[in-house]
């Protein structure tokens, strides 16, 4: 059966991968605003993380509240808003595209490639997406915080593909490894490729299924059009 469409993972394959160092930094700042200790705040949002990228909260305003309930923090409106303004630019800075992406998307789509998206994320991603380059390119995207479900479940991948109107066998599935993700693709039937990318300064360094990689595997997102005429 002849590959018909490419779904992307986003952080650390289409853009760069989540900076531990950067988000740790912004978790700093926001406890500061708060008056509590870096530490308590770190571990309370790394509580919430699975309700955050699952949709439990509609906003990421309403997972400062939550935190701020759990710490027993009586904060102003003021103050949560500086906390929501900080992760809203920290989230805006992160999906950036390199150029040489957004040209090999062009070139997929010329392909008459059907192109989707999988991620799991905050609700911030999806509020932030329309305003991307990449939104030109990728006219199914798929997040987490909005289907209830996150990589690895099968079912954030089945959603993909009935947007996508194709069978996961007719899918290629482009990722860094995290999130158990290209074996999660493989499983459904789908061709999955590995983007190596640098994994200092993510919460996940170690990735099994990327340190036992034995198939298809790629340094840049532009070798993508040589290997998937290989393919093809």
């Amino acid at each position: 059966m002849p590959y018909t469409a490419v779904i992307f993972d986003l952080y650390g394959t289409l853009v760069g991968s989540f900076s531990r160092r950067g988000y740790d930094r912004i978790q700093a700042e926001m406890a500061d605003i708060l008056g509590v200790p870096t530490e308590t705040f770190w571990h309370a949002m790394a509580e919430t993380l699975t309700d955050r990228t699952t949709g439990s909260y509609r906003s990421f305003k309403a997972n400062i509240v939550e935190i701020c309930r759990r710490l027993n923090s009586k904060a102003e409106q003021t103050q949560i808003a500086r906390i929501v303004g900080l992760h809203h630019e920290f989230t805006k800075a992160g999906i950036v595209p390199e150029a040489a992406v957004l040209e090999t998307l062009g070139l997929l789509n010329n392909r008459g490639f059907r192109i989707g998206l999988i991620t799991n994320c905050n609700a911030n991603v999806p509020k932030l997406f329309p305003d991307s380059p990449l939104a030109e390119y990728i006219q199914t995207p798929v997040f987490s915080c909005e289907v209830g479900l996150k990589k690895p479940a099968p079912g954030i991948y089945e959603i993909a593909c009935e947007r996508l109107d194709v069978l996961p066998a007719e899918c290629i599935y482009v990722g860094d490894g995290s999130s158990e993700e290209l074996t999660a693709a493989a499983a459904l039937g789908m061709l999955p490729i590995l983007k190596r990318t640098d994994l200092t300064d993510v919460y996940d360094p170690h990735r099994p299924e990327v340190e036992h990689w034995h198939g298809i595997a790629i340094d840049a997102i532009t070798e993508l059009g040589d290997v998937i005429s290989a393919l093809t």
